[in-house]
């Protein structure tokens, strides 16, 4: 008997089905989409600078990414090498379209980008977005995004996906302020 299920199109009908067969869902993220006919204009609020991620950044990344999650259910505490793997092994990873946030000279966000594996010459794929605590609410995130949604526009991508839990509704109201829509909803059911 198969104890955990995954479900990439998740219903009200898909949940009540898996509630009636002894399943539970114990995961679920948004899959949202956005198109790139108009970035959004942002003011902005903090002096930040850019910069793409290479082999040599890849520790200043995790350094970023571990400070922006560890608060966040669910955090793997994964390592560094493992990280690494993870965000960057697939063939189509965009080093050059992912970027450390910095003010000053202080590492404050980043923003890792891809291609839509189903649509790889029509859509970006942002894969991960975090901003350090103390650096929340001072629009670095939005401007992280939309750095990449223009990066995205001048490849020549229609249209940006990403996947957002559910359990972070400030991630979720963020990318809607940012003109994203929820186009399905997906997640992990597991046996009771």
């Amino acid at each position: 008997m198969v104890d955990q299920v995954k479900s990439e199109n998740i219903t009200d009908d898909t949940v009540q089905s898996f509630l009636q067969q002894g399943y539970e869902l114990v995961f679920m993220e948004y899959v949202m989409e956005r198109d790139l006919s108009e970035i959004p204009k942002l003011v902005h609020s903090v002096p930040l600078t850019f910069r793409s991620w290479t082999a040599s950044s890849e520790k200043n990344f995790y350094d970023v990414y571990t400070a922006s999650f560890k608060d966040r259910p669910g955090f793997p505490g994964w390592s560094m090498e493992k990280w690494v793997e993870w965000i960057s092994s697939s063939p189509t990873f965009l080093p050059k379209r992912s970027y450390l946030a910095i003010v000053e000279d202080e590492r404050v966000g980043f923003i890792a980008a891809d291609v839509d594996e189903e649509f790889p010459d029509e859509k970006g794929y942002i894969v991960q977005v975090g901003v350090i605590p103390e650096w929340r609410r001072k629009g670095i995130a939005a401007e992280l995004t939309c750095c990449c949604l223009e990066a995205f526009r001048q490849d020549g991508k229609n249209s940006v996906v990403l996947h957002v839990n559910q359990n972070n509704p400030g991630a979720v109201g963020l990318y809607e302020e940012l003109g994203f829509k929820t186009i399905r909803r997906r997640g992990t059911f597991e046996r009771v």
